[in-house]
């Protein structure tokens, strides 16, 4: 959500993947027949992909995780790709370094500690693939009030997310449509595909915060398609 957390919900803060960052709120993503939870970067993935999260994490230090459902799916290793250093949306403003991650040691996509990161769930698709769905996912808050990936509530139809590479690359998509969905509604299958058109996926937290699963109940998703510039 786009407003400053409570000390009530401070409390109960986890640094997750999907989607916001740095001791921030955020995003979660759980595959129902195998959710995509992203593996630690640098380190072999585990038998499922990860479940994209961008939950809270606490005010100081580095917070115990939030239990949450694992439902995972198989994840595949990672191939040599171009991969995303950088994402801006210059119509809202966004503009913010993406770092590669991979899945927590309990099944959940990480997620940057610093909101002025994005994670790119490094086990699938990367931006600018022929095929399947790259995912960018970060915190939508911190402790601090609104983190900047809360752009995403601003963005409209036709605006342009550009997506630069490792090799200096800049990747044009157009956003098609933006999805507010129950995080138990989301259709990971398709949210993390590995084949099929290339779409470029944004997610991060929405809805209404749940003190007793210490997470906002819904996911915001931003869904843009290549740009042909030649």
């Amino acid at each position: 959500m786009r407003h400053a957390r409570s000390a009530r919900r401070a409390a109960a803060i986890v640094a997750c993947v999907a989607v916001a960052l740095g001791i921030v709120g955020g995003v979660w993503l759980v595959r129902s027949a195998g959710a995509l939870e992203a593996s630690t970067a640098g380190s072999a993935p585990p038998a499922s992909a990860p479940a994209a999260s961008s939950g809270p994490s606490a005010p100081v230090g580095a917070p115990p995780p939030v239990d949450r459902s694992d439902f995972g799916i198989d994840a595949q290793p990672s191939v040599a790709q171009d991969v995303p250093v950088a994402v801006a949306i210059a119509d809202v403003g966004l503009d913010l370094a993406v770092v590669p991650v991979g899945v927590r040691a309990d099944g959940q996509m990480e997620i940057p500690t610093l909101v002025t990161e994005v994670g790119w769930y490094e086990y699938g698709p990367a931006p600018g693939s022929p095929e399947g769905s790259a995912v960018l996912s970060a915190h939508v808050d911190s402790e601090l009030g609104r983190a900047p990936m809360a752009a995403l509530f601003d963005v409209e139809p036709g605006a342009i997310v550009e997506v630069t590479t490792a090799s200096g690359a800049v990747l044009a998509y157009r956003v098609d449509r933006i999805e507010q969905l129950g995080k138990q509604q989301l259709p990971l299958d398709a949210l993390f595909a590995r084949d099929g058109p290339a779409l470029l996926r944004l997610v991060t937290c929405a809805g209404d915060w749940d003190p007793i699963a210490g997470a906002y109940e819904d996911n915001l998703i931003v869904t843009a398609s290549p740009v042909d510039r030649g």
